[in-house]
């Protein structure tokens, strides 16, 4: 006997599975699940994975990530594996004007996938473009008091303050600014 496609007894057996890891699923979620083309064995897997290592995820959005995912190289299990520990990017950038000293930084992003924002969130790309533009303008409403030394500090500050990261699919856990002159 299937349920609208899926053997009967498998579903029963990922309820039962579901269950007992306190998942809070109906056997009427996993069915539908399965009928939108997702992998309800897959996200209960994940879900159980996650749930053990620490990570809040809730079925609804395991689910749009598994549907967002499919056919790519992306996967939720792949997503809970970048939410787990932080992913460091670094990228240099040289700030200047007429008649004034030249400052090349070392920016080092450490950032983790936010889970809640990952389908639909910008990637490393956007994030970086923002980092950028909020340098340049801190630099250009500074740089008449800037000499001899960069105020890297308050450059931090300045960055984190207008969340760069809202609308990604990543958080920013810290960033380390390195003067190169």
């Amino acid at each position: 006997m299937s349920i609208r496609g899926c053997p009967a007894s498998k579903l029963i057996r990922l309820f039962k599975k579901s269950e007992s890891n306190e998942m809070g699923v109906s056997l009427s979620q996993l069915e539908a699940h399965h009928l939108c083309g997702g992998d309800p064995f897959g996200v209960v897997d994940n879900l159980i994975d996650a749930k053990r290592d620490g990570i809040e995820l809730e079925w609804d959005r395991a689910c749009a990530i598994d549907l967002a995912t499919m056919n790519t190289d992306d996967s939720l299990s792949l997503a809970i594996e970048r939410a787990k520990s932080s992913i460091h990017d670094s990228f240099d950038l040289e700030l200047s004007s007429s008649g004034k000293r030249s400052w090349i930084l070392t920016i080092k992003v450490s950032h983790k996938v936010n889970l809640q924002r990952y389908v639909g969130g910008a990637d490393f790309p956007a994030l970086k473009d923002r980092i950028i533009q909020r340098i340049e303008d801190f630099y250009e409403s500074k740089k008449e008091t800037i000499a001899s030394m960069f105020p890297t500090q308050d450059l931090k500050s300045y960055i984190l303050e207008k969340s760069p990261d809202a609308g990604t699919k990543l958080t920013i856990t810290d960033i380390e600014i390195e003067l190169q002159n």
